[in-house]
């Protein structure tokens, strides 16, 4: 079987990425190019074509497409909107998360994977190479065959799951790592390990929160979907809500160790700030002392007397021990 591979090095024909035409319980096929019209009218195979936003051939190619409502190819199309789920009969179409990846594997950036689906296709646009699809079509050349195109959409999603998962988990970590540093007597200051970790968790929220309310809206407004969707957008539902719920606890551990980190910090700041005030008034009356004796002017004491610079610093020490002894009945130090 013959792959078209998605690498950063290597122009895409046409903005056309890969396709693959399967048939059956028989291995997917992949194609050079785009299957004509008769062969995307045939009911007894289906296509999955993957293309890139960045080349303007691919919107025309998708405008293109029959079997696909406007509106869906207008979602695949407008890369700047946010993710979200949409039903027109028997067409899913949308945009779910994905893992930006790179030349040595997934990233920890996100970006969206827009996607339209009938019995018949499924396509997929993205601006940036992405984790979870090139996971699956490698799977696919080593001969996994998807079931319908429904199907398809949840083995790209349960790998984004499963990355989104591992991500968790090391945040998770690394929370552990500065919670230690934290409950130590000293001071550290981890905000710089911990912005990161927040950014992640709230993206990641962000995303799961926002496909939950596309599948809370499917059955608020009872919207009639697809066959087969339904069970699909249960177990989907259930992945997205543990996942949420993770990246919620993740979230709120962040915050709660910012919070601390700044408590203890203000902590030792007080404390030295507290040093300083009570330095700064045992030797404010040593200070007027020394002030006074230093002015030019007639009638100063202890200028003729033997002894009388000792007579200064005793009274400077001696105004020191009564400011202490002050503060100390104040409660001050």
């Amino acid at each position: 079987m013959q792959a078209i591979e998605d690498s950063a090095l290597k122009e895409p024909n046409g903005g056309l990425l890969w396709a693959f035409r399967f048939n059956g319980t028989h291995p997917p096929t992949a194609l050079q190019g785009l299957p004509n019209v008769e062969d995307l009218a045939s009911s007894e195979v289906w296509y999955w074509l993957h293309f890139a936003s960045s080349h303007e051939q691919a919107r025309h190619l998708i405008r293109d497409l029959p079997h696909l409502p406007d509106d869906a190819k207008d979602s695949l199309i407008d890369q700047d909107g946010g993710l979200r789920l949409d039903v027109d009969g028997d067409t899913v179409y949308g945009a779910i998360a994905d893992f930006e990846r790179d030349l040595s594997g997934r990233t920890r950036d996100t970006a969206k994977l827009s996607f339209a689906l009938n019995s018949r296709i499924f396509i997929s646009m993205r601006r940036h190479a992405l984790y979870s699809t090139d996971r699956v079509r490698r799977h696919l050349e080593r001969g996994h065959i998807p079931a319908s195109p429904i199907d398809l959409l949840e083995m790209i999603f349960s790998h984004f799951a499963h990355a989104a998962a591992r991500e968790l988990s090391d945040l998770s970590e690394t929370l552990d790592d500065i919670e230690d540093r934290v409950l130590q007597p000293e001071v550290n200051d981890d905000r710089v390990r911990l912005a990161p970790v927040r950014r992640m968790s709230a993206r990641l929220h962000r995303d799961m929160f926002a496909i939950r309310n596309s599948f809370a809206r499917f059955e608020k407004l009872q919207l009639s979907l697809p066959a087969d969707f339904d069970d699909v957008a249960i177990r989907l539902t259930r992945e997205l809500e543990a996942l949420d719920h993770d990246a919620v606890l993740v979230q709120d551990r962040a915050r709660l160790l910012q919070d601390e980190m700044a408590a203890k910090t203000n902590a030792a700041i007080n404390d030295n700030l507290r040093i300083l005030s009570v330095l700064t008034a045992l030797l404010l009356p040593p200070t007027l002392i020394a002030g006074i004796f230093g002015m030019n002017v007639k009638d100063l004491p202890f200028v003729e007397t033997p002894g009388g610079f000792w007579y200064v610093i005793v009274m400077c020490v001696l105004s020191s021990f009564f400011a202490y002894r002050l503060m100390k009945k104040l409660d001050i130090t």
